[in-house]
C-alpha cells in the first residue's frame, strides 16, 4: 500500500524544500495540510499536484528571450 499521507519531515526530504517553507506555504494557504493537534500532515498527492503545476515551461521562456534579443537587436524594443 502506498503512503497518502507525510509529515512536515518527509515532505521537506520529498521536494527539497525546507521545513520552514512548508510550515510558511501551509499557515499562509498556499498549500494544503492537516492540522492534527501538534501535527501538521500533508496529503503527498496534493503535493504531487502543486509541484507538477510549478514546472516552468522551458521553450516559453526560451522563445520570450529570443524576442527580447531581437528587439534589442533589430531595435523593435
Amino acid at each position: 500500500m502506498k503512503k497518502r499521507y507525510a509529515n512536515i519531515k518527509e515532505v521537506s526530504e520529498y521536494t527539497s524544500l525546507s521545513i520552514k517553507t512548508l510550515y510558511d506555504w501551509a499557515s499562509q494557504g498556499r498549500i494544503p495540510s492537516i492540522k492534527y493537534d501538534r501535527r501538521v500532515l500533508f496529503d503527498l498527492e496534493d503535493i504531487d499536484k502543486i509541484m507538477a503545476s510549478s514546472k516552468r515551461n522551458t521553450n516559453q521562456d526560451e522563445k520570450k528571450v529570443n524576442k527580447i534579443v531581437e528587439g534589442v537587436l533589430y531595435g523593435n524594443v
